[in-house]
């Protein structure tokens, strides 16, 4: 026998039950992303969970696009402040990489939140051309691609770079190690691409007001 059917007014019941402790934690502290993402990811499973009882009208339908869109906002949102914690620690390429990354899915994300008549304007004014994060992406792939194999020539963890005589295992790092040289330089030039100073000053405010609605 399969589960009995639960009423929706008991689906709203549990999902406000669950929704109420992150209420509080954002009403403490207005900035918190988590407590945002759980909340959106309660009211999303309500949804979906009333649509299996029965059809969603269109107003339910669109709360829980809105549910899912917000979920995915406060969700991208946290990535940038991480992958921004990261690179201030490190000021390594490969992170300031994975910061350009993570504020083209902001961007996006933020985009699909808003009107039409203004998601135009604010994909033309901060959303980066999809061509240029994704070679972006491909020249990230590719430089975590080669470390694998540098370090598993250098420190002989495959067979094949066991089997290496130490003049093919030094021609193999010299290649590669010039390859990634390249790389990073490529990665640095498109990470700078259009995100002066000034921007990224912005960018960050932009977030802060964000964090505070």
């Amino acid at each position: 026998m399969g589960e009995p059917e639960i009423e929706p007014r008991e689906i709203l019941r549990r999902t406000r039950v669950e929704v109420a402790p992150y209420m509080r934690q954002i009403i403490a502290h207005r900035r918190a992303m988590i407590p945002r993402m759980e909340i959106a990811r309660r009211w999303v499973g309500y949804y979906e969970a009333l649509g299996r009882v029965r059809p969603l009208i269109k107003a339910e339908t669109a709360k829980l696009e809105a549910h899912r869109k917000a979920y995915g906002l406060a969700s991208s949102r946290l990535e940038v402040f991480r992958a921004a914690g990261r690179y201030a620690r490190t000021k390594r390429t490969e992170d300031l990489v994975a910061l350009r990354l993570a504020q083209s899915r902001y961007y996006e994300a933020k985009a699909l939140t808003l009107p039409p008549e203004k998601e135009k304007e604010f994909r033309e004014k901060l959303v980066p051309p999809k061509e240029a994060y994704d070679e972006l992406a491909g020249v990230r792939e590719d430089i975590e691609e080669k470390c694998k194999r540098y370090k598993a020539v250098k420190y002989r963890t495959t067979l094949a770079a066991a089997l290496m005589t130490p003049i093919d295992r030094y021609i193999t790092m010299r290649s590669l190690g010039v390859s990634l040289r390249d790389d990073y330089a490529r990665a640095y030039d498109l990470s700078q691409k259009g995100m002066s100073m000034s921007e990224l000053v912005e960018h960050y405010r932009e977030m802060k007001r964000e964090g505070e609605k």
